[in-house]
């Protein structure tokens, strides 16, 4: 039984009280290991091929972008309250009623918002600009861009669909469209979402920053420069037209005024003629009555007047709200993939993951032999246990 025991006694941590960690067969090592991965160059090479040729998928897969960029921010309200407020005098004075922009609710957010909903992008897709030299809706090119007829390898074409084979967009409003055109639409606008528009608002800084990506540039351009442009149509439309048929609406009742101020001066002018020769005073009362009509008549046609006039001069020197600092056909910028990028991250990786496979194949291979050369020790000291 002590036999036995002594045959298989677990052996102490350390063989010796005073055995040390020895730094120099470490780097002996790690030199040996140098010299091993050097003399696997091709494995090395091959690994480097890989990565590169991995790479050169990535620079096809990826290819080259076109990011439109455009900033824009709110002017100041200065102007747009002078406009504002004359045209409420004025309408408090003709009892006309004006929608007036507040400065809580057209800034830069209410911007980035609008930029981004479905009346903007949908009305910029069904305009008409030139890409690639072809005049067409925005959005016939952008079902052209993305190769949706044709299809891909993950994707269907729309030309193995019966009801989308050759589907285009007609020049209509939007309320005009059919449920199909519709829905088409709504895909468009849900992918340009996701994959192609961003806008950056950030409350510190006083613009915001638009981006539209595609593989086309023609099409980034006049995409982002449309959406600018129905953004800020948003406030002429709304608010400025408003305030502008209000005046057209004010124009018109002090020219009723002026029309009325003229027949009471002719009346009064009358009266007088009648009453030229009258010695009793009760015979000027009708006189008298007509002049107080025509004062108070004329001191609020001369208000009115002045109230219009200036609105009008206002009116004229009123700028859109949204203001464009940088256009986006001169902001465009080129992004690719270049191919000393693809070669030199490719020469990089390709070498460490080569050097850590071969490091890695190299321990597996000396702890295999140490574990059979230890199998080999123990047959030789126990020849009895081996051969049992």
């Amino acid at each position: 039984m002590s036999q036995e025991q002594s045959q298989y006694r677990i052996p102490p941590a350390y063989a010796h009280e005073d055995d040390e960690i020895q730094i120099g067969p470490f780097f002996t090592n790690l030199k040996e290991y140098f010299f091993y991965i050097l003399k696997k160059w091709y494995i090395l090479l091959l690994f480097i091929a890989i990565f590169i040729g991995l790479g050169a998928l990535y620079k096809i897969w990826y290819g080259t972008k076109y990011h439109a960029n455009t900033s824009f921010a709110v002017e100041g309200q200065a102007t747009s309250s002078g406009l504002i407020s004359s045209a409420l005098s004025l309408a408090n004075a003709l009892g006309i009623q004006t929608s007036s922009a507040k400065g809580s609710t057209y800034n830069n957010n209410f911007f980035a918002t609008l930029m981004q909903s479905r009346k903007v992008i949908k009305e910029s897709l069904m305009t008409e600009a030139v890409v690639n030299g072809k005049k067409d809706l925005l959005a016939n090119h952008y079902i052209t861009i993305m190769h949706w007829r044709e299809g891909s390898l993950l994707r269907k074409g729309w030309n193995e669909v019966p009801r989308l084979k050759d589907f285009s967009f007609k020049p209509k409003p939007l309320e005009q469209f059919t449920e199909l055109e519709d829905s088409v639409l709504s895909v468009i606008y849900e992918s340009i979402i996701d994959a192609n528009l961003e806008v950056v608002y950030d409350e510190t800084t006083p613009f915001n920053i638009a981006i539209f990506t595609t593989r086309n540039m023609d099409y980034s351009r006049n995409m982002m420069k449309v959406m600018v442009d129905r953004s800020a149509g948003y406030y002429m439309d709304n608010v400025y037209e408003l305030n502008k048929k209000n005046l057209s609406i004010a124009d018109r009742r002090v020219d009723s005024l002026g029309r009325e101020l003229r027949k009471l001066d002719y009346r009064v002018a009358s009266l007088r003629d009648v009453s030229n020769n009258t010695v009793a005073q009760k015979g000027l009362l009708n006189v008298n009555s007509a002049s107080r009509d025509q004062s108070l008549l004329s001191a609020q046609y001369s208000a009115a007047v002045n109230n219009l006039e200036f609105a009008k001069v206002t009116l004229l020197t009123t700028a859109p709200i949204l203001q464009i600092i940088d256009d986006p056909v001169f902001s465009t910028e080129v992004d690719y993939v270049r191919w000393i990028m693809v070669i030199i991250v490719g020469v990089l990786l390709g070498i460490f993951f080569g050097a850590i496979y071969l490091f890695v194949a190299r321990a597996v291979k000396l702890s295999n032999e140490k574990v059979k050369e230890r199998k080999e020790r123990m047959q030789q000291q126990n020849p009895d246990t081996a051969a049992a």
